[in-house]
């Protein structure tokens, strides 16, 4: 019994060993890590007046959905929220951007589908905002729904979903329209503006941000239709596992944080909890930043930098007027959540 006792500890020594090599060879430094440290900021790439995502304030700075969650990650893996720089990108230059790795990160409204992943050596890791592809007409063309814009001329950024979504949307109603091609998000809304194109299309969180910031929004339509689910959010190039999770884990972060209730304003006071998921989430227990190659309390500082999820939706998206919806957290009617972080 004793030798037989003796094979089961030595074996489960030999397990806990492997275990932990296997855990600090994981939490290696990537190349995308390394990259961003030597050179001191993480680089995001995003579209430049783009709100709720990101656009820069009356004093230049960069605010948006978009631009605290690229900050979020430089908290997590710099220590430093502010170690961020904004490389401006349309949807033609988006994706040899981060192919070619002058972005670490690609947000600027870009949807997860697959052949993102199988065709351009791209990961989707994971969503910060749930949206749907609509449209906006001026109230003076007296169309109330999209059925009314057969024939109608169409502003759309080429090679986007938005082009394919649009195609296949009016091929299914038996309409046709007249597409107007621009890729700077600029322009496409001065010739949809200067009355070159009847509709512009686009997700209705974009589309809503535009009408709101117009001298007389009333003379603006958002039509009621929404035409497809639209998962926004980061892309990054495949073949770096360890940045992947990183990336994926501080945009799981913030909503982690609604959902135990930890805000910037209480961070401190909820470093006294005795829950086990909030003491993880602080790095007071635990070995999730370690995982990672990350310090302790990294999910701490993406919120003291950022908040949680409900407070960045309050700072950029809330003033827009725009309902929560399915952003709201999975208790609270929404689609909402985040894998537990232990």
């Amino acid at each position: 019994m004793i030798f037989r006792l003796g094979r089961v500890m030595a074996a489960s020594a030999a397990l806990l060993g492997a275990f932990a090599q296997f855990t600090a060879q994981a939490a290696e430094p990537s190349a995308t890590v390394a990259a961003i440290k030597a050179r001191g900021q993480v680089i995001c790439g995003m579209q430049a007046d783009n709100p709720p995502f990101s656009l820069p304030d009356s004093q230049g700075q960069w605010r948006g959905m978009d631009v605290d969650s690229c900050r979020a990650i430089a908290a997590a893996v710099l220590g430093d929220a502010n170690k961020i720089q904004v490389r401006l990108i349309t949807g033609l230059t988006r994706f040899p951007a981060i192919q070619s790795g002058e972005v670490d990160v690609l947000f600027g409204s870009t949807t997860w589908i697959t052949t993102r992943e199988t065709q351009l050596g791209l990961t989707f890791a994971g969503a910060n905002y749930f949206s749907g592809q609509g449209f906006l007409v001026k109230k003076s063309l007296g169309v109330n729904h999209v059925k009314e814009l057969d024939g109608a001329s169409i502003c759309v950024p080429p090679g986007s979903t938005t082009e394919v979504i649009l195609q296949d949307y009016f091929r299914k109603i038996g309409a046709t329209f007249k597409p107007v091609i621009i890729d700077d998000p600029n322009q496409i809304q001065a010739a949809f503006m200067a009355g070159r194109c009847d509709a512009y299309t686009r997700d209705m969180t974009g589309l809503s941000g535009f009408r709101s910031r117009q001298q007389n929004p009333a003379e603006l339509v958002v039509l009621p239709e929404i035409i497809t689910m639209e998962p926004l959010g980061a892309f990054i190039r495949k073949g770096d596992a360890l940045w992947m999770d990183i990336v994926r884990w501080s945009l799981f972060a913030p909503v982690t944080a609604e959902e135990l209730g930890i805000t910037r304003a209480n961070i401190a006071e909820m470093a006294k909890s005795t829950s086990p998921d909030v003491r993880r989430f602080l790095g007071l227990e635990g070995a999730v930043g370690s995982s990672m190659g990350l310090e302790k309390d990294w999910a701490a500082k993406i919120v003291a930098a950022v908040g949680n999820y409900g407070e960045m939706w309050s700072r950029n998206v809330e003033p827009l007027g725009l309902e929560r919806g399915l952003n709201r957290m999975w208790d609270k009617g929404g689609i909402v959540y985040a894998p537990p972080m232990r």
